[in-house]
């Protein structure tokens, strides 16, 4: 007698897109090494320059292998990260001053199924009091601590087969440390002190990914397979329950869906990225996400390979600034707490280096990250400052359009003369000024024509552009978020920086009774797409793939499919 098989939908969702878009899996796949025997032509395809940048600095590691996962740094400003294949894991700590790298083995057998191991990337997180670097580790199923002054690997095993640990938090105290299994789908604690090891369930088909605490003690946490996150009140858990009361599960209203994966918190703001799509995700952290606003990333510079820029882990510094990487757009993008404006950097290497992982430095001077693809480290030397800033009258936050109107919005843009000699090597002659966002396609429904397109600062100390906004026959009413742009390029290799600023556009207008939609490029199509559509499931591909949860779903249907009786 045949059993039913039955998966979560989020995964039965993805595994349905998988087959029905066999061809764009072949593409995106070469992200992932699903079997860490990666032809060297596929990376070849992804990685096809290297320029230079004055903002961000690049070191190749001397592995010929790839796998590099998380990263972190110490009070020294060294950088840890580790590098795991299918049949070893290492850590290694580089010396940014002198360029030495220094390896640490993690000894012990792989005892965790291939697929396991590839969608769950290892993590690490320092700690200052015992000088120790703490890790997990997918490969041997466990989390580990290696010791800085001896050099001493130790592991602790977790309890659950094929867990798939992943992100790492301390607590606030010191005394313990979390992490989550992704596909455990628990989040797990650890003593340090009595090394006892408690689990507590998630959900099924949840995949927690990556977790941090907020100031009041609570954990938030990335639940990248079920559309959702999650509030945890550690004193409130029960081990080993699957309801317990300390959990409570958010998700934003339908019929928008989400994928998140990285997750901050900077004072009463929670930030998480939607990775599989282009935008990062602000909601109060006293909210249930019923409200939220939103930052979108420029338009994916390596488009032949991917329409989105796929933002991966969230990290905020000491001063509460927020960094993510834009896995697919080969950008770092910050959000600076002060004003809330956004600035992307060019990542040298690319089209697509792969990151999709990052850490920011005690003094918030350096932003680390790994670059699987290239396997290069790097980090952004944030105290070089951009020689620019744009400003929007705080009038104009909010823009109403109606049918038949038209709007204006001022954008001021002021040259630093204070910025320090590195910054000069951006050009500054022609600093172009337009929109981004709104939508996953980019700008919809509406027109509009910056005038001047292109201001000089190196002239001027300051200039205005004013934005001209309108609506087409085929705009959809409702509110949206647009990104305005101001971006130059680098004088050496055209390396781009841009800094955007989120506005509320409200869009008051009738529904379209037009069947044909026309986009930012001019194309129109045979039907009205809505925001929320089919792309949510190409998009959730996308992640599936670029993590290697394609090669998971595979796995799990393997695994879970019933065996047929011989009667």
């Amino acid at each position: 007698m045949q059993q039913t098989l039955t998966i979560g939908l989020s995964t039965l969702t993805i595994f349905l897109v998988v087959v029905l878009s066999l061809s764009l899996y072949v593409t995106v796949i070469r992200f992932a090494d699903a079997q860490q025997q990666t032809p060297k032509g596929t990376t070849d395809e992804l990685v096809t320059y290297e320029k230079k940048s004055n903002f961000i600095k690049e070191f190749r590691v001397p592995m010929e292998e790839r796998g590099l996962r998380g990263i972190t740094t110490d009070s020294q400003g060294n950088a840890w990260f580790l590098h795991s294949t299918n049949k070893t894991s290492i850590i290694i700590k580089l010396e940014p001053d002198s360029g030495k790298f220094t390896q640490y083995p993690v000894n012990g057998e792989t005892v965790a199924d291939n697929p396991v191991i590839n969608l769950a990337a290892a993590q690490l997180v320092f700690d200052k009091e015992r000088n120790a670097v703490w890790f997990t580790d997918a490969r041997v199923n466990s989390i580990g601590r290696l010791d800085v002054a001896s050099g001493q690997v130790r592991l602790w095993l977790i309890p659950t087969e094929n867990a798939g640990p992943m992100g790492i938090v301390p607590s606030p105290d010191g005394y313990s440390l979390w992490f989550a299994e992704i596909i455990g789908n628990k989040i797990a604690s650890f003593d340090i002190q009595s090394e006892k090891l408690v689990e507590y369930p998630t959900g099924e088909d949840s995949g927690p990914a990556l977790l941090t605490f907020d100031e009041k003690g609570q954990i938030w946490v990335s639940l990248s397979f079920s559309d959702s996150i999650m509030l945890v009140q550690p004193w409130a858990l029960v081990p080993n329950s699957t309801s317990s009361p300390g959990m409570t599960m958010m998700s934003v209203p339908k019929p928008d869906r989400f994928s998140p994966f990285g997750i901050a918190v900077t004072g009463d703001k929670v930030y998480f990225s939607d990775h599989g799509s282009s935008r990062v995700i602000v909601a109060s952290v006293n909210a249930d996400l019923q409200s939220y606003d939103l930052y979108w990333t420029s338009s994916s510079a390596s488009s032949a390979l991917l329409s989105t820029t796929l933002p991966g882990q969230v990290v905020a510094d000491g001063y509460g600034n927020i960094f993510f990487p834009q896995h697919g757009g080969n950008r770092i993008s910050e959000i600076r707490q002060e004003d809330g404006l956004m600035t992307e950097y060019d990542i040298p290497t690319g089209p697509v280096s792969t990151v999709l992982f990052l850490t920011a430095s005690d003094d918030g001077r350096r932003v680390w990250f790994t670059e699987w693809a290239s396997n290069k480290v790097a980090y952004l030397d944030t105290s070089i400052q951009i020689p620019f800033d744009e400003q929007i009258p705080q009038q104009q936050s909010t823009i109403t359009l109606t049918k038949s109107g038209k709007a204006s919005l001022s954008v001021l843009i002021k040259s630093k003369a204070n910025a320090n000699s590195n910054s000069s090597s951006l050009s500054l002659s022609e600093v172009e000024v337009g929109l981004t966002g709104m939508t996953e396609s980019g700008i919809m429904g509406i027109t509009y024509q910056s005038n001047p397109p292109r201001v000089n600062l190196q002239e001027h100390v300051s200039a205005e552009s004013a934005i001209q906004l309108q609506t087409q026959d085929n705009a959809k009413p409702g509110s949206y978020t647009v990104m305005v742009r101001v971006q130059a390029p680098e004088q050496q290799d055209s390396l781009v920086i841009s800094r955007l600023y989120p506005i509320k556009l409200v869009l008051d207008v009738p529904q379209p009774s037009a069947t044909t939609q026309t986009g930012e490029s001019g194309n129109t199509s045979t039907q009205l797409p809505t925001p929320f559509d089919v792309r949510d499931r190409v998009r959730a591909l996308a992640i599936a793939a670029i993590v290697g949860l394609v090669g998971f779903i595979v796995y799990r249907k393997v695994k879970r499919k019933p065996t047929q009786s011989k009667d």
